[in-house]
């Protein structure tokens, strides 16, 4: 017998249909936030406000003529961006952004572990795409790209296992569901995390694969039409599932203050309401910090954010050991 509840899950809420259309809220409340800071206007004519703007932006290049230069990896450069883009909504729709993840009530053990891996499997598409291309700047680009998220996987993959040791699980639902969030009981955890997924989204201060000032477009400069439309929803959607990956580990997920009856109602709202306040910060951070230069990326990586991601790693452990369990806090 059709399921037709989780075919709805899967296909409109909380599945593909509303992933897709709050990326492209996302991308609208980026744009403003950059342009009012920058005392631009941004976007205003597609839609109220502008809001039907990144709607338009894509389906303007998917109109777009689709050229392949000679000397590319063909299979690679026509489904990289697709595939990427594919896999990162598949990622998402394993956080409970109504309280339970798309395809099961509660998740099951150790399902933030995959999640990272297919993070870090899209990253390594987008690295394929760019080196498929055949172009010197789509090359640079592209190992910059692999150079980057490989290193600041590290650090990300630890810090996440901070909330991880609070709960004693590697469980999503139950880290979202612990009664103390972890931005209260591991606050330099949190701004770590986000530092590290700044990095890990290749925004400011760390765009070096796609700064037009050094390498034109990066990983995307031979791409047109369709496969240029997806590259960008892919970033987009990356930047959404970053953001939801925060709230989730570190501000308690979908919870907040229940009225009996309308939970269906309220965690999304409070889910939502959660990651529009990480895109904030993440695009403030954008905004109003310079770019670094590539050595600067990985010394700051090396150097700075995985020593201080394992001594965060620590004292999370030790205060597990002696301070929270012995009082009860953070289960």
């Amino acid at each position: 017998m059709i399921d037709l509840i989780l075919i709805f899950r899967i296909l409109v809420f909380p599945g593909f249909t509303f992933i897709l259309f709050l990326t492209l809220f996302c991308d609208w409340v980026e744009r403003k936030l950059e342009a009012r800071i920058q005392n631009r206007v941004g976007p205003m004519v597609a839609g109220p406000g502008g809001i039907l703007q990144p709607l338009a932006d894509f389906i303007k290049l998917l109109t777009k003529e689709d050229i392949e230069p000679r000397g590319v990896k063909k299979a690679v450069f026509r489904f990289a961006p697709m595939v990427a883009f594919s896999i990162m909504v598949f990622a998402m729709c394993f956080l409970p952004i109504d309280g339970a993840s798309v395809l099961s009530s509660g998740g099951f053990s150790g399902d933030l572990i995959v999640i990272l891996a297919f993070a870090t499997i899209a990253n390594f598409l987008l690295f394929m795409a760019g080196w498929a291309s055949a172009n010197p700047y789509g090359t640079i680009g592209s190992a910059r790209v692999l150079t980057q998220f490989l290193g600041y996987d590290i650090p990300l993959y630890l810090l996440a296992l901070t909330p991880a040791f609070l709960v004693g699980s590697l469980s999503v639902f139950e880290i979202a569901g612990a009664a103390w969030p972890a931005i209260i009981l591991a606050p330099w955890a949190f701004v770590l995390f986000i530092i590290t997924l700044q990095a890990e989204l290749e925004k400011d201060p760390f765009d070096v694969p796609h700064s037009e000032s050094e390498v034109v477009g990066g990983l995307e400069t031979e791409y047109t039409g369709a496969k240029l439309a997806f590259l960008h929803l892919t970033r987009d959607v990356q930047v959404v599932f970053g953001s939801a990956l925060v709230v989730t580990l570190f501000l308690g997920g979908a919870n907040g203050p229940m009225i009996a009856g309308l939970e269906w109602l309220l965690q999304p709202i409070y889910f939502v309401i959660k990651l529009l306040i990480v895109v904030v910060i993440s695009e403030y951070i954008t905004t109003v910090v310079a770019r670094l230069r590539i050595d600067q990326v990985l010394t700051g990586n090396w150097k700075i954010l995985l020593p201080a991601a394992i001594i965060s790693l620590m004292i999370t452990v030790a205060l597990v050991t002696w301070v929270y369990n012995p009082l009860s806090i953070g289960v």
